[in-house]
């Protein structure tokens, strides 16, 4: 009878909602796949030099809110699966699949920062919708300026949280089954034997 597939494992499985993550859940590769998502994520906010007043920056920070906010339903809801797989005691897959419930929770939090930058961003860019249709002025523009100025600092901050986020993912992905694979190399049962050379055995040069 063939054996049960661990549940770390396992292929796009039910949450406890019924909903199927379109994810596999090996867990090195999966942190990596997420990591690559927050690059693309900080990869389409859009660039400060293009940048100015107008509805189409509210449109280009709406299509980056969402796919932040996707993000972090997404890493919480792997979290949450992850957490409840994870059996009790502390055997080198537990330990390893708490490790990973650790890491996404945490990268959950700088996405939050992120979110709460292009928050700000979004403030800042309707800000300079209303000094847009203003009488023109001195004060008019020196406004405009300042404002353009902290809503490059604020779309900025979101992308180099988010780079930041996917650098310390794929990161924490390599190190995961670090600890798995030194206990495996120290096991007697994974050491093969090494006959012992006769007596006219010589090593040759």
């Amino acid at each position: 009878m063939q054996a049960p597939e661990p549940a770390d494992r396992a292929v796009s499985r039910r949450t406890r909602s019924g909903v199927h993550l379109p994810f596999h859940y090996d867990q090195v590769s999966q942190l990596h796949s997420l990591a690559e998502r927050i690059h693309n994520a900080a990869d389409e906010l859009p660039l400060t030099d293009s940048v100015h007043s107008g509805v189409n920056n509210l449109d280009d920070l709406d299509d980056s809110a969402r796919d932040i906010t996707g993000l972090i339903t997404h890493l919480t809801t792997a979290a949450a699966f992850a957490a409840r797989t994870v059996r009790r005691g502390r055997d080198p897959e537990a330990e390893i699949t708490r490790r990973k419930v650790t890491q996404l929770t945490h990268t959950v939090g700088a996405l939050g920062h992120a979110l709460a930058d292009l928050g700000e961003a979004v403030a800042h860019v309707g800000v300079m919708h209303q000094l847009d249709a203003s009488p023109g002025s001195t004060q008019r523009s020196e406004a405009i300026e300042s404002t353009r100025a902290l809503l490059h600092a604020r779309i900025d901050s979101a992308r180099g949280r988010l780079h930041k986020s996917g650098a310390r993912l794929h990161q924490a992905a390599d190190r995961l089954t670090a600890p798995r694979a030194l206990s495996r190399s120290l096991s007697p049962s994974v050491t093969a034997p090494v006959p012992r050379p006769g007596p006219t055995t010589s090593r040759p040069r």
